[in-house]
């Protein structure tokens, strides 16, 4: 995506800070990193994103589980909801008369706890990521 929004930039832009007198340095600096703001920000709140959504590594890197990133220790409480088939459902639960926690509730809660920091992060970068994710759209 970066590079079709690189390759987009006009050469005509570069050719006359040239003729200004700007280097290499100063054309990135002045010209192209001020241009390339939309697609650095939606390809870092992609990569957020996806370093936020990573629970594997936590399992795979941490020894101790008072380390695991939070993502991990919701997938390993998912893991052990789903062991535990007492309960399936909240209707059963209701049936029963029981008080236990269920898996269902338990996904949806994994849900809006994993959700709520990214969803705070957008609205900072959305006004970039409606321009940033079109560059690398089919152009007419």
């Amino acid at each position: 995506m970066m590079r079709t929004f690189f390759e987009s930039i006009p050469e005509s832009l570069e050719e006359s800070a040239k003729l200004d007198g700007c280097g290499y340095f100063g054309i990135f600096t002045r010209i192209v990193l001020p241009l390339s703001k939309p697609v650095i920000a939606v390809v870092g709140l992609y990569t957020a994103v996806n370093h936020w959504n990573d629970w594997f590594s936590g399992a795979f890197y941490m020894r101790s589980s008072r380390l695991w990133p939070v993502q991990t220790v919701l997938q390993q409480m998912l893991t052990r909801a789903m062991a535990n088939k007492e309960v399936t459902s909240v209707a059963q639960a209701i049936a029963q008369n029981t008080n236990s926690v269920t898996s269902d509730s338990l996904k949806m809660a994994a849900v809006i706890i994993t959700t709520v920091p990214i969803l705070c992060v957008y609205p900072f970068a959305q006004k970039y990521f409606t321009k940033g994710a079109m560059i690398g759209a089919v152009k007419e």
